[in-house]
Protein backbone atom coordinates (compact mmCIF):
# COMPACT_ATOMS: atom_id res chain seq x y z
CA UNK A 1 0.00 0.00 0.00
CA UNK A 2 1.81 3.42 -0.87
CA UNK A 3 2.25 5.70 1.49
CA UNK A 4 2.14 9.22 0.12
CA UNK A 5 3.33 12.70 1.53
CA UNK A 6 0.62 15.71 2.76
CA UNK A 7 2.09 17.18 -0.56
CA UNK A 8 1.80 14.44 -3.15
CA UNK A 9 -1.92 14.61 -1.62
CA UNK A 10 -2.55 17.56 -2.35
CA UNK A 11 -0.90 17.45 -5.92
CA UNK A 12 -3.30 14.58 -6.73
CA UNK A 13 -6.13 16.30 -5.85
CA UNK A 14 -5.54 18.80 -8.08
CA UNK A 15 -4.57 16.40 -11.06
CA UNK A 16 -8.32 15.13 -10.60
CA UNK A 17 -9.77 18.46 -11.31
CA UNK A 18 -6.93 19.18 -13.98
CA UNK A 19 -8.03 16.06 -15.77
CA UNK A 20 -11.63 16.09 -15.45
CA UNK A 21 -12.35 13.33 -13.23
CA UNK A 22 -14.21 15.39 -10.40
CA UNK A 23 -14.64 19.02 -9.26
CA UNK A 24 -12.90 20.09 -6.32
CA UNK A 25 -16.52 20.55 -4.95
CA UNK A 26 -17.53 16.92 -5.88
CA UNK A 27 -14.32 15.47 -4.57
CA UNK A 28 -15.40 16.97 -1.26
CA UNK A 29 -18.34 15.10 -1.69
CA UNK A 30 -17.15 12.20 -2.04
CA UNK A 31 -14.69 12.66 0.68
CA UNK A 32 -18.20 13.30 3.18
CA UNK A 33 -20.09 10.64 1.33
CA UNK A 34 -17.04 7.82 2.40
CA UNK A 35 -17.26 9.71 5.96
CA UNK A 36 -20.27 8.91 6.36
CA UNK A 37 -19.75 5.54 5.78
CA UNK A 38 -18.01 5.56 8.46
CA UNK A 39 -18.86 8.03 10.75
CA UNK A 40 -22.59 6.56 10.84
CA UNK A 41 -20.90 3.53 11.71
CA UNK A 42 -18.95 4.60 14.37
CA UNK A 43 -22.06 6.38 16.19
CA UNK A 44 -23.91 3.59 16.06
CA UNK A 45 -21.59 2.13 17.34
CA UNK A 46 -21.77 4.01 20.65
CA UNK A 47 -25.11 3.90 20.84
CA UNK A 48 -25.57 7.95 20.16
CA UNK A 49 -27.61 9.52 17.97
CA UNK A 50 -26.26 12.95 18.44
CA UNK A 51 -22.71 14.07 17.34
CA UNK A 52 -20.51 17.44 17.02
CA UNK A 53 -18.77 18.15 14.44
CA UNK A 54 -15.39 20.09 14.63
CA UNK A 55 -14.96 22.34 11.50
CA UNK A 56 -12.32 24.32 10.05
CA UNK A 57 -12.14 27.38 7.53
CA UNK A 58 -10.09 25.18 5.25
CA UNK A 59 -11.25 21.94 3.11
CA UNK A 60 -11.09 19.49 6.25
CA UNK A 61 -13.62 21.94 7.97
CA UNK A 62 -15.33 21.69 4.51
CA UNK A 63 -15.28 17.89 4.43
CA UNK A 64 -16.81 18.24 8.74
CA UNK A 65 -19.42 20.81 6.52
CA UNK A 66 -20.20 18.49 3.78
CA UNK A 67 -20.75 15.40 6.62
CA UNK A 68 -23.47 17.97 8.69
CA UNK A 69 -25.62 17.69 5.70
CA UNK A 70 -25.70 13.71 5.10
CA UNK A 71 -25.53 12.86 9.20
CA UNK A 72 -28.98 15.27 8.84
CA UNK A 73 -31.25 14.27 10.34
CA UNK A 74 -30.24 10.57 11.57
CA UNK A 75 -27.77 12.06 14.05
CA UNK A 76 -28.87 15.06 15.00
CA UNK A 77 -25.13 16.92 14.49
CA UNK A 78 -24.38 20.46 15.61
CA UNK A 79 -21.10 22.13 14.57
CA UNK A 80 -18.46 24.14 16.31
CA UNK A 81 -16.89 26.41 13.81
CA UNK A 82 -13.14 26.92 14.30
CA UNK A 83 -10.49 29.28 13.40
CA UNK A 84 -12.05 32.54 12.18
CA UNK A 85 -14.44 33.15 8.92
CA UNK A 86 -12.24 33.25 6.01
CA UNK A 87 -13.34 30.25 4.50
CA UNK A 88 -12.20 28.11 1.57
CA UNK A 89 -14.63 28.53 -1.32
CA UNK A 90 -15.41 24.63 -1.21
CA UNK A 91 -15.76 25.07 2.78
CA UNK A 92 -17.96 27.78 2.36
CA UNK A 93 -20.21 25.86 0.00
CA UNK A 94 -20.93 23.21 2.48
CA UNK A 95 -21.08 26.09 5.45
CA UNK A 96 -23.93 27.57 3.19
CA UNK A 97 -25.35 24.62 2.42
CA UNK A 98 -25.58 23.48 6.36
CA UNK A 99 -27.09 26.88 7.95
CA UNK A 100 -29.91 26.34 5.06
CA UNK A 101 -30.56 22.97 6.26
CA UNK A 102 -31.19 24.78 9.90
CA UNK A 103 -28.10 22.50 11.59
CA UNK A 104 -27.56 23.84 14.87
CA UNK A 105 -23.96 25.78 15.50
CA UNK A 106 -22.90 26.21 18.74
CA UNK A 107 -19.69 27.80 20.69
CA UNK A 108 -19.22 24.76 23.42
CA UNK A 109 -18.99 20.95 23.30
CA UNK A 110 -20.34 20.11 26.31
CA UNK A 111 -23.03 17.62 26.60
CA UNK A 112 -22.22 16.29 23.17
CA UNK A 113 -21.71 12.46 23.51
CA UNK A 114 -19.54 12.01 20.39
CA UNK A 115 -17.21 14.59 18.69
CA UNK A 116 -15.69 14.83 15.06
CA UNK A 117 -12.34 16.51 14.31
CA UNK A 118 -12.51 18.73 11.30
CA UNK A 119 -10.48 21.25 12.34
CA UNK A 120 -6.96 21.37 10.18
CA UNK A 121 -5.75 18.96 7.42
CA UNK A 122 -2.69 17.57 6.51
CA UNK A 123 -1.05 20.77 5.86
CA UNK A 124 -1.00 21.52 9.54
CA UNK A 125 2.40 21.87 10.75
CA UNK A 126 3.64 23.91 14.18
CA UNK A 127 1.69 24.48 17.25
CA UNK A 128 -2.20 24.52 17.73
CA UNK A 129 -3.20 28.19 18.61
CA UNK A 130 -4.22 28.91 21.70
CA UNK A 131 -7.38 28.97 21.54
CA UNK A 132 -8.07 25.25 19.74
CA UNK A 133 -6.12 23.95 22.86
CA UNK A 134 -8.66 25.47 25.13
CA UNK A 135 -11.41 24.09 23.38
CA UNK A 136 -9.85 20.87 23.16
CA UNK A 137 -9.14 21.08 26.74
CA UNK A 138 -12.70 20.38 27.26
CA UNK A 139 -13.31 17.76 24.83
CA UNK A 140 -13.42 14.50 27.30
CA UNK A 141 -15.56 12.07 24.81
CA UNK A 142 -14.44 9.70 22.02
CA UNK A 143 -13.20 11.57 18.86
CA UNK A 144 -13.09 10.59 15.18
CA UNK A 145 -10.85 12.64 13.31
CA UNK A 146 -11.27 13.75 9.14
CA UNK A 147 -8.02 12.52 7.43
CA UNK A 148 -5.91 12.87 10.84
CA UNK A 149 -5.69 14.31 14.27
CA UNK A 150 -5.61 18.17 14.00
CA UNK A 151 -2.45 19.56 15.48
CA UNK A 152 -0.71 16.39 14.17
CA UNK A 153 2.27 16.90 11.39
CA UNK A 154 1.38 14.94 8.47
CA UNK A 155 4.49 14.08 7.25
CA UNK A 156 5.78 13.17 11.06
CA UNK A 157 3.53 11.91 13.01
CA UNK A 158 4.80 14.72 15.63
CA UNK A 159 1.71 16.04 17.42
CA UNK A 160 1.75 19.44 18.48
CA UNK A 161 0.55 19.96 22.52
CA UNK A 162 -3.30 19.65 23.14
CA UNK A 163 -4.21 17.45 20.30
CA UNK A 164 -6.57 15.47 20.40
CA UNK A 165 -6.21 11.40 20.53
CA UNK A 166 -8.96 9.58 18.50
CA UNK A 167 -10.30 6.31 18.54
CA UNK A 168 -11.09 6.25 14.82
CA UNK A 169 -9.04 8.64 11.98
CA UNK A 170 -10.89 8.21 8.17
CA UNK A 171 -8.36 9.52 5.92
CA UNK A 172 -8.78 9.30 2.02
CA UNK A 173 -6.80 7.56 -0.95
CA UNK A 174 -3.68 6.64 0.05
CA UNK A 175 -2.35 6.54 3.95
CA UNK A 176 -0.37 9.37 4.82
CA UNK A 177 3.18 8.90 6.91
CA UNK A 178 1.80 9.81 10.10
CA UNK A 179 -0.71 7.44 10.17
CA UNK A 180 2.11 4.69 10.51
CA UNK A 181 4.21 7.15 12.95
CA UNK A 182 1.85 8.26 15.32
CA UNK A 183 -0.96 6.90 17.13
CA UNK A 184 -4.58 8.22 15.12
CA UNK A 185 -6.52 5.13 16.40
CA UNK A 186 -8.59 3.08 14.48
CA UNK A 187 -7.07 4.48 10.55
CA UNK A 188 -9.69 3.62 7.77
CA UNK A 189 -8.86 4.37 4.45
CA UNK A 190 -11.65 5.70 1.92
CA UNK A 191 -11.24 5.42 -1.71
CA UNK A 192 -13.10 8.93 -3.00
CA UNK A 193 -12.19 8.10 -6.34
CA UNK A 194 -8.40 9.37 -6.76
CA UNK A 195 -6.63 6.86 -9.46
CA UNK A 196 -4.34 4.21 -7.52
CA UNK A 197 -1.87 5.40 -10.56
CA UNK A 198 -1.54 8.41 -9.37
CA UNK A 199 0.77 7.16 -6.91
CA UNK A 200 2.90 4.92 -10.02
CA UNK A 201 6.84 5.82 -9.13
CA UNK A 202 6.40 7.04 -5.34
CA UNK A 203 8.38 4.59 -3.52
CA UNK A 204 7.50 4.22 0.27
CA UNK A 205 4.55 2.22 1.24
CA UNK A 206 3.53 0.17 3.82
CA UNK A 207 5.94 -3.03 5.13
CA UNK A 208 5.15 -5.71 2.64
CA UNK A 209 7.26 -9.12 3.87
CA UNK A 210 8.59 -11.31 0.46
CA UNK A 211 8.92 -15.38 0.68
CA UNK A 212 12.52 -16.33 -0.24
CA UNK A 213 12.49 -19.73 -2.76
CA UNK A 214 13.29 -22.76 -1.09
CA UNK A 215 13.95 -26.48 -2.91
CA UNK A 216 12.36 -30.05 -1.74
CA UNK A 217 15.68 -30.71 -2.94
CA UNK A 218 17.77 -28.30 -1.18
CA UNK A 219 20.41 -29.64 1.76
CA UNK A 220 21.49 -27.22 4.17
CA UNK A 221 24.53 -25.52 2.31
CA UNK A 222 21.55 -24.22 0.04
CA UNK A 223 20.25 -21.82 2.25
CA UNK A 224 23.61 -20.33 3.45
CA UNK A 225 25.39 -20.15 6.83
CA UNK A 226 25.68 -17.67 8.58
CA UNK A 227 27.96 -16.02 11.38
CA UNK A 228 27.37 -14.49 14.52
CA UNK A 229 30.07 -12.90 16.46
CA UNK A 230 27.48 -12.12 19.55
CA UNK A 231 27.72 -12.65 22.94
CA UNK A 232 30.01 -10.65 26.37
CA UNK A 233 30.70 -12.71 29.10
CA UNK A 234 27.95 -10.58 30.81
CA UNK A 235 25.29 -10.39 27.88
CA UNK A 236 24.84 -14.57 27.26
CA UNK A 237 21.37 -13.94 26.84
CA UNK A 238 21.33 -10.93 24.03
CA UNK A 239 23.71 -14.08 22.52
CA UNK A 240 20.92 -16.97 23.05
CA UNK A 241 18.15 -14.40 21.11
CA UNK A 242 20.26 -13.77 18.14
CA UNK A 243 21.38 -16.86 17.78
CA UNK A 244 17.47 -18.39 18.22
CA UNK A 245 16.64 -15.30 15.62
CA UNK A 246 18.89 -17.37 13.01
CA UNK A 247 17.50 -20.64 13.75
CA UNK A 248 14.56 -19.33 12.50
CA UNK A 249 15.52 -18.03 9.56
CA UNK A 250 15.31 -20.67 6.91
CA UNK A 251 19.40 -20.35 7.22
CA UNK A 252 21.13 -23.90 6.40
CA UNK A 253 23.89 -23.40 9.10
CA UNK A 254 24.68 -21.25 11.97
CA UNK A 255 28.03 -20.71 13.67
CA UNK A 256 28.54 -18.50 16.78
CA UNK A 257 31.27 -17.07 17.72
CA UNK A 258 30.86 -16.58 21.50
CA UNK A 259 33.45 -16.36 25.34
CA UNK A 260 33.22 -19.43 26.58
CA UNK A 261 30.38 -17.88 29.46
CA UNK A 262 28.17 -17.94 26.31
CA UNK A 263 29.11 -20.94 25.11
CA UNK A 264 27.81 -22.46 27.79
CA UNK A 265 24.73 -21.28 27.86
CA UNK A 266 24.15 -21.55 24.18
CA UNK A 267 25.20 -25.51 24.56
CA UNK A 268 22.85 -25.89 27.24
CA UNK A 269 20.01 -24.48 25.04
CA UNK A 270 20.42 -25.37 21.74
CA UNK A 271 20.88 -28.09 19.14
CA UNK A 272 21.47 -26.67 16.12
CA UNK A 273 24.34 -24.21 15.76
CA UNK A 274 28.11 -24.56 15.65
CA UNK A 275 29.45 -22.41 18.86
CA UNK A 276 32.93 -21.68 18.87
CA UNK A 277 35.32 -19.27 20.54
CA UNK A 278 35.87 -15.70 19.75
CA UNK A 279 39.16 -16.40 18.18
CA UNK A 280 37.89 -18.85 15.65
CA UNK A 281 36.53 -15.68 14.04
CA UNK A 282 38.90 -15.88 10.99
CA UNK A 283 39.00 -16.78 8.03
CA UNK A 284 35.58 -15.57 7.49
CA UNK A 285 34.02 -18.49 5.58
CA UNK A 286 30.11 -17.98 6.24
CA UNK A 287 27.65 -16.59 3.64
CA UNK A 288 27.08 -13.68 6.23
CA UNK A 289 27.41 -12.41 9.40
CA UNK A 290 25.82 -10.41 11.94
CA UNK A 291 28.16 -8.61 14.52
CA UNK A 292 26.42 -6.96 17.75
CA UNK A 293 23.88 -8.31 20.10
CA UNK A 294 25.51 -8.52 24.11
CA UNK A 295 29.27 -8.15 21.81
CA UNK A 296 30.31 -5.52 24.45
CA UNK A 297 32.37 -2.57 23.95
CA UNK A 298 35.67 -3.46 24.72
CA UNK A 299 39.16 -3.69 22.62
CA UNK A 300 38.99 -7.11 20.74
CA UNK A 301 35.34 -6.76 20.13
CA UNK A 302 36.13 -3.39 18.17
CA UNK A 303 38.83 -5.22 16.31
CA UNK A 304 36.20 -7.78 15.68
CA UNK A 305 33.65 -4.87 14.27
CA UNK A 306 36.74 -3.17 11.81
CA UNK A 307 37.79 -7.20 10.65
CA UNK A 308 34.01 -7.82 9.43
CA UNK A 309 33.51 -4.25 8.35
CA UNK A 310 36.24 -4.26 6.20
CA UNK A 311 35.13 -7.40 4.95
CA UNK A 312 33.32 -8.21 1.52
CA UNK A 313 30.73 -10.23 3.10
CA UNK A 314 27.19 -9.31 3.65
CA UNK A 315 27.12 -8.04 7.39
CA UNK A 316 24.42 -7.17 10.15
CA UNK A 317 25.45 -4.63 12.80
CA UNK A 318 23.11 -4.63 15.97
CA UNK A 319 24.07 -3.14 19.43
CA UNK A 320 27.15 -2.82 20.49
CA UNK A 321 28.29 -3.32 16.81
CA UNK A 322 27.29 -0.42 16.13
CA UNK A 323 28.61 1.40 19.37
CA UNK A 324 31.78 0.16 17.96
CA UNK A 325 31.79 1.53 14.52
CA UNK A 326 32.74 4.59 15.30
CA UNK A 327 35.01 6.42 12.79
CA UNK A 328 35.08 3.32 10.48
CA UNK A 329 31.87 4.65 9.21
CA UNK A 330 31.43 4.31 5.60
CA UNK A 331 30.28 3.05 2.14
CA UNK A 332 31.63 -1.20 2.01
CA UNK A 333 31.73 -3.26 -0.99
CA UNK A 334 28.98 -5.19 0.16
CA UNK A 335 25.51 -5.82 1.51
CA UNK A 336 25.23 -4.07 4.72
CA UNK A 337 21.93 -4.04 7.08
CA UNK A 338 22.41 -1.37 10.31
CA UNK A 339 19.77 -1.90 12.53
CA UNK A 340 20.07 0.93 15.41
CA UNK A 341 16.83 1.88 17.68
CA UNK A 342 15.97 5.69 17.76
CA UNK A 343 18.89 6.58 20.67
CA UNK A 344 21.51 4.75 18.55
CA UNK A 345 20.69 6.29 15.25
CA UNK A 346 21.04 9.55 16.51
CA UNK A 347 24.93 8.79 17.94
CA UNK A 348 25.43 6.95 14.05
CA UNK A 349 24.00 10.18 12.51
CA UNK A 350 25.39 12.88 14.72
CA UNK A 351 21.30 14.51 15.20
CA UNK A 352 19.64 15.27 17.98
CA UNK A 353 16.95 13.11 18.61
CA UNK A 354 13.70 15.87 18.24
CA UNK A 355 15.85 16.97 14.91
CA UNK A 356 15.22 13.32 13.92
CA UNK A 357 11.73 12.62 14.83
CA UNK A 358 10.79 15.87 13.09
CA UNK A 359 11.77 14.55 9.87
CA UNK A 360 12.65 10.73 10.55
CA UNK A 361 11.85 9.05 7.04
CA UNK A 362 14.12 11.72 5.27
CA UNK A 363 16.89 11.79 7.67
CA UNK A 364 16.74 8.08 7.35
CA UNK A 365 17.02 7.67 3.57
CA UNK A 366 19.42 10.43 3.10
CA UNK A 367 21.73 8.57 5.82
CA UNK A 368 21.05 5.02 3.90
CA UNK A 369 22.17 6.33 0.64
CA UNK A 370 25.33 8.64 1.92
CA UNK A 371 26.17 5.15 3.25
CA UNK A 372 25.11 2.50 0.70
CA UNK A 373 23.54 0.02 3.17
CA UNK A 374 20.28 -0.96 3.99
CA UNK A 375 18.54 0.88 7.68
CA UNK A 376 16.34 -0.79 10.13
CA UNK A 377 15.11 2.35 12.24
CA UNK A 378 13.70 0.56 15.09
CA UNK A 379 10.81 1.65 16.86
CA UNK A 380 7.07 1.58 17.41
CA UNK A 381 6.62 1.71 13.91
CA UNK A 382 9.73 0.45 12.08
CA UNK A 383 11.38 2.41 9.20
CA UNK A 384 13.26 0.28 6.13
CA UNK A 385 15.40 2.18 3.65
CA UNK A 386 17.86 1.90 1.19
CA UNK A 387 17.72 5.79 0.47
CA UNK A 388 15.67 4.88 -2.87
CA UNK A 389 13.10 2.72 -1.32
CA UNK A 390 11.21 2.90 2.31
CA UNK A 391 8.87 0.87 3.69
CA UNK A 392 7.11 1.42 7.12
CA UNK A 393 5.97 -1.21 9.28
CA UNK A 394 2.28 -0.35 10.13
CA UNK A 395 1.06 -2.71 13.04
CA UNK A 396 3.44 -1.68 16.23
CA UNK A 397 3.23 -3.94 18.85
CA UNK A 398 4.03 -3.08 22.53
CA UNK A 399 5.43 -7.18 23.51
CA UNK A 400 8.16 -6.37 21.12
CA UNK A 401 9.28 -3.27 23.81
CA UNK A 402 11.85 -5.36 25.82
CA UNK A 403 15.22 -6.01 26.39
CA UNK A 404 16.57 -8.57 23.70
CA UNK A 405 13.52 -8.01 21.03
CA UNK A 406 16.25 -6.50 18.74
CA UNK A 407 18.59 -8.97 19.31
CA UNK A 408 16.40 -11.89 17.89
CA UNK A 409 15.53 -9.44 15.11
CA UNK A 410 18.94 -8.89 14.34
CA UNK A 411 20.18 -12.83 13.60
CA UNK A 412 16.52 -13.35 11.99
CA UNK A 413 17.56 -10.78 9.35
CA UNK A 414 21.48 -12.35 9.54
CA UNK A 415 19.87 -15.73 8.42
CA UNK A 416 17.83 -14.58 5.89
CA UNK A 417 20.36 -12.71 4.19
CA UNK A 418 22.95 -15.43 4.35
CA UNK A 419 19.98 -17.65 2.44
CA UNK A 420 20.20 -15.48 0.02
CA UNK A 421 17.79 -12.54 0.13
CA UNK A 422 18.40 -9.48 -0.93
CA UNK A 423 19.28 -7.16 1.64
CA UNK A 424 16.37 -4.40 1.37
CA UNK A 425 14.00 -7.93 1.18
CA UNK A 426 15.95 -9.59 4.24
CA UNK A 427 15.75 -6.29 5.92
CA UNK A 428 11.45 -6.11 5.73
CA UNK A 429 10.87 -9.63 6.02
CA UNK A 430 12.56 -10.30 9.34
CA UNK A 431 10.88 -7.21 10.74
CA UNK A 432 7.69 -8.00 9.34
CA UNK A 433 8.11 -11.83 10.92
CA UNK A 434 9.12 -10.47 14.31
CA UNK A 435 6.54 -7.95 14.47
CA UNK A 436 3.61 -10.97 13.48
CA UNK A 437 5.66 -13.03 16.15
CA UNK A 438 4.95 -10.28 18.49
CA UNK A 439 0.93 -9.79 17.54
CA UNK A 440 0.53 -13.86 17.83
CA UNK A 441 2.19 -14.03 20.76
CA UNK A 442 0.37 -11.33 22.42
CA UNK A 443 -3.30 -13.15 21.44
CA UNK A 444 -2.23 -15.78 23.90
CA UNK A 445 -0.22 -13.57 27.01
CA UNK A 446 -0.10 -10.66 28.26
CA UNK A 447 2.31 -7.80 26.38
CA UNK A 448 3.31 -6.72 29.68
CA UNK A 449 4.97 -10.27 30.71
CA UNK A 450 5.80 -11.23 27.31
CA UNK A 451 9.90 -11.97 26.67
CA UNK A 452 11.46 -12.33 23.52
CA UNK A 453 12.31 -15.79 24.11
CA UNK A 454 8.54 -16.28 24.26
CA UNK A 455 7.58 -14.13 21.13
CA UNK A 456 10.51 -16.47 19.32
CA UNK A 457 8.73 -19.14 19.42
CA UNK A 458 5.98 -17.48 17.30
CA UNK A 459 8.36 -16.86 14.44
CA UNK A 460 6.95 -20.28 13.44
CA UNK A 461 3.35 -19.46 12.87
CA UNK A 462 4.82 -15.91 11.10
CA UNK A 463 6.16 -17.80 8.40
CA UNK A 464 3.35 -20.49 8.08
CA UNK A 465 0.79 -17.30 7.43
CA UNK A 466 3.46 -15.81 4.87
CA UNK A 467 4.04 -19.36 3.22
CA UNK A 468 0.16 -19.92 3.17
CA UNK A 469 -0.68 -15.95 2.01
CA UNK A 470 -3.07 -15.74 5.58
CA UNK A 471 -1.79 -12.46 7.04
Amino acid sequence: MKIVTPGQMKAMDLRTVEEGLFSSLRLMQNAAEALYREISAWIETHGCDRVLLLAGPGNNGGDAYALACLLEPAYHPAILPVGGEERSPDCTYYFDKCKKLNIPFVKDPAGYPLVVDGVFGTGFHGALPQEVQELFEKITVPVAAIDLPSGMDGSSGVTSPGTLKPELTVTFAFQKPCHLLADCGNVVLADIGIPSYYADGISRCTLAPELPERFAWGHKNSYGAVGLRVGAPEYPGAAALAIKGALCSGAGLVFAYLPEEARRAAAAKFYGPVLRAESDLLPLSCHAYLVGSGLGRSEAAAADVQTLWESELPLVVDGDGLWNLGSILSPRNASTVLTPHMGEFSRLCGLPMEQILQNRIEIAEDFASKNHIVLVLKDAATVVTDGSHTEILSKPCSALAKGGSGDLLAGLIAGLLAGGAKPFSAAKTGVWLHNRAGHLAAKEHSVRALQPEQIAEYINNAWMELEHGAF
